[in-house]
């Protein structure tokens, strides 16, 4: 569906984006994951056709999305801060939507209309971020994209809108197949929403996988060894992302197959074994700090 090959963009000298690439299936949720400044939200407005990529190629369903006014009509983009006409409200806002997107479903804009309970008459420009953050949305699913592209799409929405958001999500990709591209630094909720995850760092994909193969790829192992040189003997034949001592028990963070892992613990016969599961944010933390992106301890 979604097609993105050696995609480099670069402002002043600096590339926000290099030679990136990767693939969205349609009626696919994908999270974008990264680092502050890590290109996501280049990547996202290049891949929505607002940028030109510098080298590579962007495409949607096999045709290029730069300056193809019918692909774009096949997409929406959600920035970061929704934008609207100044003095619009949501009423004039879906006549400028409907008289661009052909596929725009009127029985659909009702049925969101009465969901999120907002005036359609009201200025845009007096509602809470989080509203219009609702209204964006409504207006979006409204047009019946192809593709929705959505940078930081939760920011500033309470926890009951956030699982109606979720479910109307769900609701889309199982009945027409909507593909959903997602930026966003609350991993808890791409946890929830995503079946795909692609971790951007400097520019570049650091790692991409469906989201139960990454779990089910790296484990944290409690271990306790009767001698020392075992541990040794493990973290030279191990991919070891992090390590910790707690006294006597060792915290391993541990990428491969987790049977493999098991039996080369197993053959030291520990005091101590436990593998456990890892959640999407700290698989984020320990993959970003073998990229060198950790925190440092700070002395004030």
């Amino acid at each position: 569906m979604i097609e993105i090959r050696g995609v480099s963009k670069i402002f002043q000298g600096d590339k926000a984006v290099d030679q990136l690439s990767l693939t969205v299936h349609k009626g696919a949720i994908y999270g974008l994951l990264g680092s502050n400044g890590a290109g996501k939200t280049t990547l996202l407005k290049t891949l929505a056709g607002i940028y030109r990529p510098d080298a590579g190629t962007v495409k949607l369903g096999g045709q290029p999305v730069y300056e193809s006014p019918e692909v774009k009509r096949r997409m929406i983009f959600m920035p970061d801060s929704p934008y609207f006409f100044p003095q619009a409200t949501i009423r004039s806002m879906a006549a400028f939507y409907k008289s661009i997107y052909p596929d725009w479903s009127q029985k659909r804009y009702d049925e969101l209309l009465a969901m999120f309970r907002l005036d359609p008459r009201r200025k845009l420009s007096r509602f809470s971020k989080g509203m219009q953050r609702q209204a964006a949305l409504l207006l979006a699913l409204s047009c019946r994209p192809e593709v929705l592209i959505m940078d930081e799409p939760i920011d500033g929405l309470d926890p009951v809108m956030r699982r109606q958001i979720k479910n109307l999500l769900f609701q889309e990709v199982a009945e027409r197949e909507l593909t959903v591209l997602i930026s966003s630094h609350n991993l808890r909720e791409i946890e929830d929403l995503c079946d795909h995850v692609g971790i951007m760092h400097e520019g570049r994909m650091l790692v991409e996988k469906d989201l139960d193969d990454l779990k089910s790829d790296t484990h944290k192992v409690q271990v306790a060894f009767r001698d020392e040189r075992h541990a040794a003997a493990l973290e030279s034949i191990l991919q070891i992302l992090h390590r910790e001592e707690r006294g006597s028990v060792r915290l391993y963070i541990v990428k491969g197959e987790r049977e493999r892992i098991s039996q080369a613990f197993h053959v030291y016969d520990p005091y101590v074994l436990d593998l456990l599961p890892l959640t999407l944010e700290e698989i984020f933390i320990y993959e970003m700090g073998g990229a060198g992106y950790d925190a440092q301890p700070i002395i004030l």
